[in-house]
C-alpha cells in the first residue's frame, strides 16, 4: 500500500471539514498482500486522508438555486465518516502465534484509524481469555482485565473453529443470547469492515451465500442493498489467510506447510468487496494490520454523512467548497462515481434516492489536499440537476 499523506485543514465555523488525498492504488500485487479495485461499498470514498475537522453548529448561508436566484440556505450539521470493524479470528490449536500477533498489533491498528479522524468501533469475535488459545485485548482499545470498552470496543466471547467463521458471523449477529449478539453494536450509517484471520477454509457457508445473507432486506440495509454484481454493498472483507504471496487470488497455493485450506471463500469475498488479502503465515502483523487500517481510511476519507434530519429532500442540498483565503464556490453534483472523471469539482451521493453519504470525487479531494479549505453542506435550496 502507498503511504497516506497527512493533511490538516482549516476549521472555522463549519459543519464539517474534510481532508482528502490521492486515490488508492489499482488492483494488483503489492509488497504486503494484494488489493482489489472494487469500489462497491455504499460509503466508499475515492481518496486518501489522515484526518477530519470537527463538527460545528448550523448557520445560514446564501446559495444560488437552479434558477440563478439567491436562496437562503442553511449549513447542515454533518459528521465525520463512521466505520464499524469486525475481527473474526480462528482460535483453533494451530493459530496460537497468529493470535498473539493480532493482540500485539491491534492497538496500533486502532490508533491509526482514530488519528485519521474517523469515528470507529471494533468488534472481536473470538474466545476471550488470558491462557490457551484466547485473546485479551489490552487498553486503550480494550478495557481493564479483558473487559469491553463500550461503545468503542466489544468482545464477543465465542470460540471460532478452523472452518466456521462465516457461519458464526451470521448466527451470532442477532443471537437470542445477548452475550453473543452484536447487531446492537453496529450503526446503520457506518461502513462495515470485516477482518478474517485463519489458516484454513470456510465450510458450511460459502462466499456467495454469506454475501447474500448480509444483503438480505431483513437486515435493513445494514451491510448494503441489492444483490450480485449490481449490489450497493456497505461492507468490505479483508482476509489474512493461508494464501501465498505472488499467486493470483482466489488461489489454492498455501503459505504454510501445515494442513489446512487457503481460505478461498474468504479470498472471494475480498475480491468481491475490494478488500485486502494477505498471508496469515507472517511472523509480524504490524505491516498487515497497518495496510488494512490505511485501506479503511483511504476508502472513507472523502465522505460526509448525509444530514437526513435537516435535508429530507436530497435535491435541495448544495456542497460548497471554500478554499483558504478565497470565496466559496458550489461543487458540481454528478450522478455516480463513473461521472467523476469528466468533472474536476465533482461529488455524488452513495444512493441518489435515499442517500446516507456525500462522497467527493478524487479530483475534488486532490484540490482540497493541495489548497486547503473547508467543505460545507448547504440545505434548503433547489440544486442543479446532477450531471
Amino acid at each position: 500500500m502507498r503511504a497516506v499523506r497527512v493533511l490538516s485543514l482549516l476549521c472555522v465555523n463549519v459543519a464539517m471539514v474534510m481532508a482528502c488525498g490521492s486515490g488508492g492504488d489499482e488492483s494488483g500485487f503489492q509488497e504486503n498482500g494484494v488489493g482489489a479495485s472494487s469500489s462497491s461499498g455504499a460509503s466508499g470514498g475515492e481518496g486518501s486522508s489522515s484526518g477530519f475537522g470537527s463538527s460545528g453548529s448550523s448557520g445560514s448561508s446564501g446559495s444560488s438555486g437552479s434558477s440563478g436566484a439567491t436562496c437562503a440556505a442553511t449549513e447542515a450539521q454533518t459528521s465525520k465518516g463512521k466505520v464499524d470493524i469486525i475481527f473474526v479470528i480462528d482460535n483453533s490449536g494451530s493459530m496460537t502465534d497468529e493470535m498473539v500477533q493480532v493482540k500485539q498489533n491491534v492497538n496500533t491498528f486502532a490508533n491509526t484509524i482514530g488519528q485519521s479522524g474517523l469515528d470507529f468501533r471494533v468488534i472481536f469475535i473470538v474466545r476471550k481469555g488470558t491462557s490457551g488459545n484466547t485473546i485479551c485485548v489490552p487498553p486503550p482499545l480494550g478495557g481493564a482485565n479483558c473487559a469491553d470498552n463500550l461503545p468503542t470496543f466489544r468482545h464477543v466471547d465465542q470460540s471460532v473453529g478452523s472452518n466456521n467463521s462465516l457461519s458464526l458471523v451470521l448466527s451470532t449477529y442477532e443471537n437470542a443470547n445477548a452475550n453473543l449478539a452484536w447487531k446492537g453494536n453496529l450503526r446503520p450509517d457506518a461502513f462495515k469492515a470485516f477482518v478474517e484471520v485463519t489458516d484454513d477454509e470456510a465450510t458450511g457457508t460459502q462466499a456467495n451465500a454469506f454475501d447474500a445473507a448480509l444483503l438480505d432486506p431483513a437486515k435493513g440495509g445494514m451491510f448494503g442493498t441489492g444483490s450480485g454484481q449490481t449490489a450497493k454493498r456497505n461492507y468490505i472483507f479483508h482476509s489474512i489467510v493461508n494464501w501465498k504471496t505472488g499467486n493470483a487470488p482466489p488461489s489454492s497455493v498455501r503459505c504454510s506447510t501445515r494442513d489446512g485450506g487457503t481460505g478461498v471463500e474468504y479470498q472471494k469475498l475480498s475480491l468481491l468487496t475490494g478488500g485486502l488479502i494477505d498471508e496469515v503465515c507472517k511472523t509480524d502483523y504490524s505491516g498487515v494490520l497497518n495496510n488494512i487500517a490505511k485501506g479503511i481510511v483511504d476508502r472513507l476519507a472523502c465522505s460526509l454523512t448525509y444530514p437526513k434530519n435537516e435535508a429530507a429532500d436530497p435535491t435541495k442540498l448544495v456542497v460548497q467548497y471554500t478554499p483558504t483565503n478565497k470565496p466559496p464556490a458550489n461543487l458540481t453534483q454528478v450522478t455516480d462515481a463513473t461521472k467523476c472523471a469528466g468533472t474536476p469539482d465533482g461529488w455524488h451521493y452513495d444512493d441518489n434516492a435515499n442517500p446516507s453519504q456525500i462522497i467527493l470525487c478524487k479530483t475534488t479531494c486532490d484540490t482540497i489536499n493541495n489548497e486547503g479549505g473547508k467543505i460545507s453542506a448547504l440545505v434548503g435550496c433547489k440544486a442543479p440537476a446532477p450531471k
